[in-house]
């Protein structure tokens, strides 16, 4: 199952009556596209305008995929937390999406390529 059939399905209190959720999963690079199909079903039932700012805040913790958050609908925030840089790429809407690197003691470069 792709990632964002599940925050679809953890995501129904935001889609439905416009309440918060928070979220946080584990991501991988293969998970290429998160938020797209999501930004979908908000996208559908709220056009354009989307929801309110931080309607849906979803923490990730690893590496993702090069498109993450690609045409993430208003009202969407993706935060992922990575323990090594991740090469970003066609990075939109960048005031929803944050980065933050996690200090890690053992971490060897050459290795997390």
């Amino acid at each position: 199952m792709a990632l964002d059939n599940k925050l679809i399905t953890l995501s129904e209190a935001a889609l439905e009556k416009c309440l918060p959720v928070y979220i946080e999963t584990p991501i991988r690079n293969v998970n290429r596209t998160v938020g797209t199909m999501l930004s979908h079903e908000v996208t559908k039932r709220y056009h354009m305008k989307g929801l309110p700012a931080y309607t849906i805040h979803i923490k990730l913790n690893g590496s993702a995929g090069q498109s993450l958050g690609a045409f993430l609908a208003p009202g969407i925030t993706l935060e992922l937390r990575v323990t090594a840089m991740t090469m970003l790429v066609k990075v939109y809407q960048v005031e929803r999406l944050l980065f933050i690197l996690q200090k890690k003691e053992n971490l060897i470069p050459r290795k997390t390529l």
